[in-house]
C-alpha cells in the first residue's frame, strides 16, 4: 500500500465539536494548479497557500476567522513587465453540516472541516485585477512600443480626433471653460 495523501487543509475537530471551544490552526499546502483571477494576475501552481485561522464551535457548525495568504504573480497592466507580491486577506466564514454556497456557508462533516475551498475562494477574490509594477508606471508607447519607464519616447502625441478640435480651441484661449453670455448672472 502506497503513502496516503492527506489534505493539509482538512482539520479534525476532535474535542472542539463537543466542548464549544476554540483553537488556532495553521495549515499550509502547495497548490496543484494555478489559481487565475484575471489574465494579468494569478497564484502560480506550486505556490504555498497558508491559512492561519481560529476555529470556534457553536451549535450546528464552526466559525472560522483569521487570514489566508499566498504569493501572486502577473503582468503590469501598463508596461507588461512581470510583477509579483504577497496576497493576504482576512476571512470570517461559517461551516455547517449540509452547508452550501446558496446559504453562504461551507459544508462540514460531523468531525471534520476542510478549509481548501475557503482558502481558494479567498485568494481568488483578493488577487489584484489590474496589477501595476509601480504606481507611476509610464507604460508602453502606443505608437512605437518603447517602454517609457526605461527611456523617454520621441513619438508625438497621438493624432487628435478632429471632432474635438473646437474644444481644443476653447482650452487654448483661456481657462478651458465657456464664458458666460452677456447679461447672464451666475
Amino acid at each position: 500500500m502506497g503513502p496516503v495523501n492527506v489534505d493539509p487543509f482538512d482539520v479534525g475537530l476532535g474535542d472542539l465539536r463537543d466542548l464549544r471551544g476554540a483553537r488556532r490552526v495553521v495549515r499550509r499546502a502547495r497548490l496543484a494548479e494555478a489559481l487565475v483571477a484575471d489574465v494579468d494576475s494569478r497564484v502560480p501552481a506550486g505556490a504555498e497557500a497558508e491559512a492561519e485561522v481560529l476555529l470556534e464551535a457553536f451549535d450546528g457548525g464552526v466559525s472560522v476567522s483569521g487570514q489566508v495568504s499566498s504569493r501572486w504573480e502577473g503582468e503590469c497592466r501598463r508596461c507588461l513587465c512581470p510583477v509579483e507580491g504577497a496576497v493576504v486577506t482576512d476571512v470570517r466564514e461559517i461551516f455547517r453540516r449540509g452547508g452550501s454556497a446558496d446559504e453562504g456557508t461551507y459544508p462540514m462533516t460531523e468531525d471534520r472541516v476542510n478549509l481548501r475551498e475557503m482558502v481558494l475562494d479567498s485568494l481568488f477574490s483578493a488577487l489584484p485585477v489590474l496589477p501595476l509594477c509601480r504606481e507611476d508606471c509610464l507604460g508602453i508607447c502606443p505608437r512605437c512600443g518603447a517602454d517609457r519607464n526605461v527611456a523617454p519616447c520621441d513619438c508625438r502625441r497621438a493624432d487628435v480626433d478632429r471632432r474635438w478640435t473646437a474644444l481644443d480651441v476653447l482650452r487654448a484661449e483661456g481657462s478651458g471653460r465657456l464664458e458666460e453670455e452677456p447679461g447672464e448672472t451666475g
